[in-house]
Parts: C-alpha cells; structure tokens; sequence
C-alpha cells in the first residue's frame, strides 16, 4: 500500500561504513589503512607520543620560544637536534646535483607529500648515537643503511609502522582534504597539458597560414596537389549573387565588395585568412592556458605549505637534514674544543664547542625572512630526564637495600632504634606507581661512593644509621623528579587522546537526529 500523501518518512540509520543514500564506496576512508600521509601540526606532545609508540626511549622533544643564552640554559642536555617548521617555498629549493650523502649520515629523501614530521624525526632519531630505537625501528634502520636517499624515502612510505603512528592524528576531514589536494594536482596536470597541447594546435594553424600563397590557394579552393577538385557540387546562383552584392558605407555611398577599403586600409595579403570586419582582430585569448595559469597563481600560497626540517650534530660537524633537498647540507664543523680538528675543511668554526652555536645565526636569518604573522615554530629534541631519573631513583633503591643488610648484620632491632625508621613513601623494593620493579632495582648498580664509605665503617654501627639517613634524604627528590616527569608524559598522552579522538561521526549522528526530529532547519535559520 503506497504512503498517504503529505506523510513523511522517517531518515534511515547511518551506518559508519556507508553514506546515507548507502554507497559504501563514499564512505569516510579509514586512516589506520589509508595509504597517504596527513599533514601534521606542530605540537611537541605529539611528538613525544609519536616517538614513544616507535619505541624510541631517551629522548623528548620540547619547543623553544626564543634563541638567547637564557631560554637555551634551561634545555636539558645534551640536545640532540632541532626541528624547524616554516613555510616552504620553491625558491627554498636547492640545487645540489653535485652533492653526496655521506655513509655516516642515515638520511631519507621525503617521496610522499604532508610526511615532513615524521621524515624530521627518522632523520633525527637514526643519527643519535646509542639511542634506543626499539625492535620496529632498529630492524628498519638496520634494512635501509646501505641505501641511498631516495631509496630510503620509498622505504619510509612504505613502513606501515610509522606511516599507522602518524595517520593516527588525522581527522575525517584531514584524510578528505589529503584526498582533494591530490586530485587538485592531477586536475592541474591534466589543464596544463591541455594548454600545451592547444599551445601546439595553434602553432601548426600559424604555420599552415604562413605558407605560400599556392598552396594555401589550392587548399582554400578544395584543389589537392594532383589538380583534382574535393569539392563535388557547383557554386549555386545565390551564391554568384552574393558575391556581386554591393555594401553601402556610412556616406551613403556604394562600393563593391572586391574594391579597395577607404582610409588607405589594404587588402589582406593572399595567404591571411579572409576577415569580416575592417576593425583591428582582438587579442586572442588563450583560454586553457589562462585558466591554467589563473589555477596556478590561486593555489600557489596553498602549495606553499609548513615544512619540517632538522639541524643536529654529527661526528663534529652541523648537518641540515631537509628531506625535500636531494642531500644532507653540512654547514660546518665546531670542533671538539671549538676549533675546527680538520685542518683541510673549509667549513666554519663554532663557538666553544657547541653547535648550537653554529644553527643560531641560520636560524635567526630565516626567522627574519618570514613575512607577519606567525610562519615559524621551533622546537628542540632533547635528553629525555624520566629513564635517567627512573634509573637513579633504582640506585637509590638498591643502595638503601645494601646499608640495612649492613645494619641487620651489626645489630638486630634496628629499625625500631632512632633514626631506623622508614617513611611510607620510601620505595625499596618496587614502585609501579613510578614505573620501577623489583627487576630494576635488583639489576641496578649501588652508588660507588656509598660502598667505599660502607667498607671505611665496616663494624660501626651508628656511622651505617648514619649513613642510611643520608641515602633515605637523598630519595626525596630523586622521586619529585619522576613524578614531574611522569606527569608531563600523562599531560602528552591526554593531548594525543583528545587530538586522535574524532567527533566527526558524533556530529554527524547528533545532526541526523536533529533533521529526523525536524528541527535542523529551525535551527538553522535561527542562527
């Protein structure tokens, strides 16, 4: 029985994989499969979770609002490298077709579009020395090492590990809009050769018409070069008529249409196409090649998007690591004590040994090219402080285990002596609330001044109390400092949570709800 008329009918359910008319091929695409990059912001927590998913420990990155001496005090050293973010150009490109990339410098040329971060942070992370990668990334360092940059670019876009950490940030909207940049540029592609090949058209037209005048008479007559006519019928009567019709000028006066024009204006020469008006021809316009170029010029601020790049040490000298340049830039050496130790390099000095010191002034220049506004961020890759606190909160811990089993052999009931106490937040034998186990504090190594002083007061019992009350003050601050540290990585990961968090299918439900209710067009027009 078909509806009443007038009756409404209630929208269908939404299924997460399917559009509302049901076209599952219009489906959001899913980004934990989606086989491009998305553009990453820059943000050092998410840097830092990034890092921590690739199983990359020691190391954080934090960002730097200023480069004089007192911001820079405050970094934790050693800093490893920074990574600067602008907005790229094309005249930032550089040729270097004569540079190499030398074997002791891991770096990747960036092949797929918006994978600048993640490119900065191998290239960053693949050149600290004894920094522990994890399995993922140690094996993958271990397979590309005798590759060439280029090569190990196509490798990095095809390393699912990484390519499904990064995508992770990426919104609904960030897939789709990846999605219609790259159709844009195949759009561009196609309009500029359909511009070049109208380019072509017209040429051969031109030639055509700068032929000898013969020529181009036998062809306009339908005559081929044989003598043989193409055209098979005979001028009608109306158009011999035509042909011997008079046209009246302004004056009133008659002229015949194969008579010379007024005002000394000449006959076209015998091979120029045959013209209706007297008027001067307009320009032509070149439509393709207009639209082309108006395409260009619309999106070339969008093309010249935010790029990531890095600037570390490497074996006494400064590398640029930009993945868009075809090799790593060494801008210079700094020397072990601020000298340059290679007496046939032309690279300049640093300053004091350090190399950050060599990155400034470059930094500083390319911050001052950047128009208004906000165009940089920079941020530091540094010495992350929370394992090498861990591991002397572990000492710590294992060192206090050593003194009571010193005391427990010089006098029974000590604990309950003055001075034996021990404080409900001691820790040791674990800390899960830390992140130390019992396995941390039993392979930890005992403070080597403590054993000395722990052999100098073999058999006095009160300077081991006394000892042991120095070693108890001691794990104070070593556990502040976990906490502290601790608590930023939680600030990181609740930033991540809320950034991968997608609230794209929640409006969109919360939005069909409101249109079955028929108040969405209210609302709107309300607003």
């Amino acid at each position: 029985m078909p509806p009443k008329k007038g009756a409404k009918r209630k929208a269908k359910a939404i299924s997460g994989n399917s559009t509302a008319n049901g076209d599952a091929s219009l489906a959001p695409p899913d980004r934990s499969t989606w086989p491009g990059w998305v553009e990453m912001e820059s943000e050092p927590a998410f840097f830092n979770v990034m890092l921590r998913e690739m199983g990359v420990q020691g190391v954080k990155v934090q960002e730097i609002y200023e480069l004089d001496e007192n911001m820079l005090a405050f970094l934790s050293e050693p800093v490893h490298a920074f990574i600067f973010l602008f907005r790229y150009k094309d005249a930032d490109a550089q040729s270097q077709s004569n540079g190499s990339c030398p074997k002791h410098v891991w770096f990747a040329n960036q092949t797929p579009d918006y994978a600048c971060a993640s490119f900065a942070l191998l290239n960053i992370v693949n050149n600290i020395p004894g920094l522990r990668l994890g399995k993922e990334l140690q094996d993958f360092r271990d397979f590309t090492q005798d590759m060439d940059p280029l090569s190990r670019g196509d490798a990095v876009d095809d390393f699912a590990f990484v390519k499904r950490i990064h995508n992770s940030f990426a919104r609904e909207t960030d897939l789709l809009h990846a999605d219609m940049q790259l159709w844009s540029k195949a759009d561009k592609h196609k309009r500029r050769l359909a511009a070049e090949k109208a380019k072509e058209t017209r040429a051969a037209k031109k030639a055509l018409q700068n032929s000898p005048p013969a020529e181009i008479s036998e062809k306009a007559n339908g005559v081929t070069p044989n003598g043989k006519s193409t055209w098979s019928s005979k001028p009608t009567a109306k158009k011999s008529a035509m042909s011997n019709l008079r046209e009246e000028d302004p004056d009133g006066d008659f002229q015949s249409s194969a008579s010379p024009l007024k005002n000394g204006e000449a006959h076209h020469s015998e091979g120029a196409a045959p013209r209706r008006s007297a008027r001067e021809p307009k320009p032509r316009k070149d439509t393709y090649a207009t639209d082309a170029n108006a395409a260009d010029e619309a999106t070339a601020t969008e093309e010249e998007g935010f790029h990531f790049i890095a600037y570390m040490p490497i074996q006494g000298h400064v590398w640029k690591l930009d993945g868009l340049d075809r090799h790593p830039q060494d801008l210079g050496s700094f020397g072990e004590n601020g000298a340059d130790n290679d007496d046939n390099s032309s690279s300049k000095e640093g300053d004091g040994g350090d190399w950050k010191q060599l990155v400034i002034p470059e930094l500083t220049a390319r911050m001052a090219q950047c128009e208004t506004g906000i165009q940089f961020n920079l941020m530091a890759v540094l010495h992350d402080p929370l394992q090498s606190e861990r591991e002397a909160l572990a000492q710590n811990a294992k060192t206090l285990q050593v003194v009571d089993a010193a005391l427990d052999g010089l006098a029974e009931g000590w604990r309950e002596m003055e001075g034996g106490e021990t404080p409900s937040d001691i820790v040791t034998t674990s800390a899960a609330e830390l992140g130390i186990s019992a396995f941390d504090i039993e392979h930890a190594e005992i403070l080597g001044d403590v054993q000395e002083t722990l052999d100098e007061y073999a058999g006095d019992f009160l300077k081991v109390l006394g000892l042991r009350g120095e070693v108890v003050a001691q794990q104070r601050p070593l556990r502040l400092a976990v906490r502290d540290a601790m608590t930023a990585v939680k600030g990181d990961d609740e930033k991540a949570r809320h950034r991968r968090h997608d609230y794209t299918s929640f409006l969109r439900g919360w939005l069909g709800a409101l249109a079955e209710e028929e108040v969405l067009g209210d609302l709107v027009a309300a607003a």
